[in-house]
């Protein structure tokens, strides 16, 4: 989930928390368990540091990695609390513990709902993770907390009215996750032999997908029961000389490290050549975002290179003319 959702998630979890008689009975308890949850709801994302210290590369290959693991959970849960407790040490451990280890859960649980995913079963995998029916940011649950933070300031019990939140994001979740399972069987009658991802919008009745087979990529998205076709994609040559040459690119390497259904293509370019590596699964209009690009010198050496997520306006794909030997066609919905 993003950072806002995460945030809100936090607060409302200390409004549950009133539930809880040793915590709604201790002002200071309650305001330690809010410390608790809050920060233990972003605590995962505090991998934001490899980016300021080790760069952007570095940062996209192990954002959610192992920050968002088994150990990395029980790590985040007993540092918080020991903290808190330090400076409030008269409040009841346990229950301190509890709520922040609750905090931490769901933020890695959630965000194992949505595409990106996480490694949360490392050590025991280095897979990423994830059950792709939430989308990075969910106006349904963002605004299931604002009406309760509401009524918790009109001085509702606020134990009673985050209870009946939670309640309906859970029901709303397994909705979701129904749709999901026939989005999967739709695309799975339309390619039997064929691996394939579904990447969830703001709308639940809109589906993006990516469909792979040993020869070609196709991107589409599942309205309902219409299947709208955007691109095709011929897989590309792994032994194209300037493909090849990029793979050398440290930026490239973190890339390829998380990323599912990727494609390469190059432009020639007065100085030589440039070499995008894209992430079908996160389109935007005609454009995917989020992409690897290493800029290659005559003689192939490397001259500039970067990883992330690039938004362009809406026609600005057509700047980028791939030759033949990158094999894209663009098809319009």
């Amino acid at each position: 989930m993003d950072t806002s959702t995460h945030i809100t998630m936090g607060f409302g979890l200390a409004g549950l928390a009133y539930l809880d008689p040793t915590v709604a009975s201790s002002s200071e308890l309650t305001y330690a368990v809010m410390l608790g949850t809050v920060i233990g709801s972003n605590a995962p994302d505090f991998d934001y540091g490899i980016k300021i210290f080790k760069g952007n590369g570095m940062y996209t290959e192990h954002h959610r990695g192992v920050s968002h693991s088994f150990p990395a959970i029980l790590i985040w849960s007993m540092l918080i609390s020991f903290l808190i407790f330090l400076f409030l040490n008269t409040v009841a451990f346990l229950p301190l513990l509890f709520w922040t280890s609750l905090a931490v859960i769901l933020h890695v649980t959630f965000d194992l709902f949505n595409a990106y995913g996480t490694q949360a079963g490392y050590p025991f995998t280095k897979k990423w993770l994830s059950t792709n029916f939430l989308p990075l940011f969910d106006p349904f649950i963002f605004i299931v907390h604002i009406i309760c933070f509401i009524l918790w300031l009109s001085n509702y019990p606020p134990g009673i009215v985050f209870l009946f939140g939670y309640l309906s994001i859970f029901i709303y979740l397994v909705i979701r996750y129904l749709f999901s399972i026939h989005v999967k069987r739709s695309i799975m009658n339309e390619n039997i032999k064929a691996t394939y991802t579904i990447i969830p919008t703001l709308s639940l009745f809109k589906w993006d997908f990516v469909i792979e087979t040993d020869q070609y990529y196709k991107t589409g998205r599942i309205n309902k029961r219409k299947i709208t076709w955007k691109h095709y994609f011929n897989k590309h040559n792994p032994n194209c000389p300037y493909i090849l040459a990029s793979l050398k690119d440290r930026n490239v390497k973190h890339f390829l490290a998380n990323s599912k259904h990727v494609h390469a293509l190059y432009v020639l370019r007065p100085e030589g050549y440039e070499v995008r590596w894209i992430d079908l699964r996160f389109r935007h209009n005609h454009h995917y975002p989020y992409t690897a690009i290493v800029i290659l010198d005559k003689q192939l050496q490397i001259t500039a290179s970067y990883t992330g997520w690039i938004y362009q306006s809406k026609n600005s794909h057509k700047k980028l003319i791939p030759s033949q030997e990158s094999g894209v066609q663009v098809e319009r919905g």
